[in-house]
Order: C-alpha cells, then sequence, then structure tokens
C-alpha cells in the first residue's frame, strides 16, 4: 500500500512538472503574439489603441489557461516549494491583468467614440474645405471681367483635379460664364455626394463591437480575479472582495445599527466578521451523539 502511495506522488509530480511546463510555453506565446502586434507603440493613436486592445482579448484564454494550468500543477505537488513559488509569484501578477482588463472597459469606450468623432471631424473638414474652393471658383468666374482675365485668373488659382480649366471655344463672356458655372455646379455635386458621413450602420457596428470588448474584458477580469491572490493571502482575489463586500455591505449600510431618532432596533446591529464567519458554520445538533433532539428552549 506505502509503494502504491508513493508511486501515485510521484506520478503526481511529474503530471504536475508537464503542467507547469505547458503553462510557461503559453506564457511565452501570448507574450510574443501580444508584442507582435502592438508594436511600434503608438500611445495616443486611437487606431494602435484599438489594436491593442484586440491584440490582448483575442490570445486572452491562452494566459487564463497557462494560469489554471499552474493551480492545478501546484495542488497535484504541493511539496514542490519551486513549483509553488512559481504559482503564489504568477497568481500575483494576474492581479495586473485583472487591473488591465477593467481598464481596458473605458479605454474601449473612448476609443469608439473616438473613432466616431474623428470620422465626422474629417466629413466635416473635408466638406469644409471642397466649399471654400467652390466658392471661390464661382467667385473668380463671376467676377471676370474679360475672357483672357479669366483665363488668369483660373490659372492662377490651380485646380486641375476639379476639372474646372478654361476653354475658348470661341463664345461670348457671358456665355462662357454660365457654361463654366454649369460645370462647376456638377463639380460640386460630384465631390459633395462622395463626401459623406458615417452611415448610421458603421456607427452601430462600432457600438455593437465595443460592448463586445468591454463585456468580455469584464469577463476576463472576473476569470482572472478567481486566480489571482495577494501576497499573504490564502484565498483567491474574487473571493477576498466578496467577502469583503458582504462583510461590509450591512456595515456600511447600517453602520451603528441604531434606527431612526438614534434608537437602537433589536436584530439589526452590524455584525462583526468573526460573527459572520460563524453564521456561515451551522449550529452544532445535539441529537447528533445521542439521538434524541434537545428539549425545547425555554421561551419565556
Amino acid at each position: 500500500m506505502t509503494g502504491t502511495k508513493e508511486y501515485r506522488e510521484f506520478d503526481s509530480a511529474i503530471l504536475a512538472d508537464r503542467l507547469a511546463f505547458m503553462a510557461i510555453a503559453l506564457f511565452v506565446i501570448y507574450l510574443i503574439t501580444l508584442l507582435a502586434s502592438i508594436l511600434p507603440v503608438s500611445l495616443l493613436d486611437t487606431a494602435w489603441q484599438l489594436r491593442f486592445i484586440s491584440a490582448c482579448l483575442d490570445s486572452a484564454t491562452i494566459p487564463l489557461v497557462a494560469l489554471g494550468l499552474l493551480h492545478l500543477a501546484a495542488y497535484l505537488d504541493p511539496g514542490n516549494p519551486a513549483l509553488q513559488k512559481r504559482r503564489d509569484g504568477l497568481a500575483r501578477l494576474a492581479i495586473v491583468a485583472v487591473i488591465g482588463f477593467l481598464l481596458i472597459v473605458p479605454l474601449q469606450a473612448y476609443a469608439g467614440w473616438n473613432s466616431v468623432a474623428t470620422a465626422r471631424a474629417n466629413v466635416a473638414r473635408q466638406l469644409t474645405a471642397a466649399t471654400s474652393t467652390f466658392d471661390l471658383l464661382q467667385d473668380t468666374i463671376t467676377t471676370a471681367t474679360s475672357l483672357d482675365n479669366l483665363q488668369a485668373r483660373l490659372q492662377a488659382i490651380q485646380t486641375p483635379s476639379l476639372g474646372i480649366r478654361f476653354e475658348n471655344l470661341g463664345l461670348p463672356l457671358p456665355e462662357t460664364k454660365r457654361a463654366m458655372l454649369a460645370r462647376l455646379k456638377e463639380v460640386r455635386q460630384q465631390v459633395e455626394a462622395r463626401i459623406q458621413a458615417p452611415a448610421p450602420q458603421t456607427i452601430e457596428a462600432v457600438a455593437r463591437d465595443s460592448l463586445r470588448v468591454m463585456l468580455s474584458s469584464l469577463a476576463l477580469a472576473i476569470a482572472f480575479a478567481m486566480g489571482a491572490q495577494r501576497k499573504g493571502s490564502d484565498v483567491p482575489l474574487l473571493v477576498e472582495w466578496h467577502t469583503m463586500l458582504s462583510v461590509r455591505g450591512p456595515q456600511a449600510a447600517n453602520p451603528t445599527g441604531r434606527g431612526l431618532g438614534g434608537l437602537t432596533l433589536p436584530g439589526l446591529s452590524a455584525p462583526s466578521e468573526e460573527e459572520y464567519f460563524s453564521r456561515l458554520v451551522p449550529e452544532d445538533d445535539d441529537s447528533s451523539e445521542t439521538g434524541v433532539p434537545p428539549p425545547p428552549r425555554d421561551l419565556a
């Protein structure tokens, strides 16, 4: 029996080493993938911010699985101090991941809003520039005093990309002006049609993608919080937060246990941490040893 137990412990130690090695390999793969996606770094660029968020989320399950494998390896081989130390170090490092995924939520909201705002600003800037150019051309054609003056002024503006240039068709100045203004109106309509604000479908797609990223970030933050652990703590970070909120919630709602007017309300005093944990443990049953239920308590 002793030999079988030793063999099982040895087999568990080998399995723990394998899982720990796989976990480290997954962490390295994630870091390589992340660095390849975010370099070169440009913190103030919205496109880089969106690329960074996408790179973090697309492969986030890799370090999460690696963290779980490392916890399992430490559980299978509790007598390996190096493995336990590695698990504790990465569990503390996972707190950084929790904070990072929580920070992605406002970062994604800002990046999504900024991308739409930038697109609208570009459209407004293009429309303003096109309007100024067309107004200048219209004023130049309208105020020309002769065909030679019209030709000279159009050449000075130098707008070959618009297709508005002087052509001497042997017509008098008024008819030449009308023909060029008609052409200018057509070109203006074509240019303004090409410059369009972001479509509602595009804005909806950005909103859906932002919502997906924010919800995924929250889920990943919770998952990593279950695998994270502070130094000196015996429970995961998520359990520690839940316990803290459960204990301090009633105290924050009624810290003194007093009702209106400062009167003490029976049964509503804020429990201490010791009282809270004692309530989680069921009371001892006196009938467990004798098989006879305890006598009823005197309620008088």
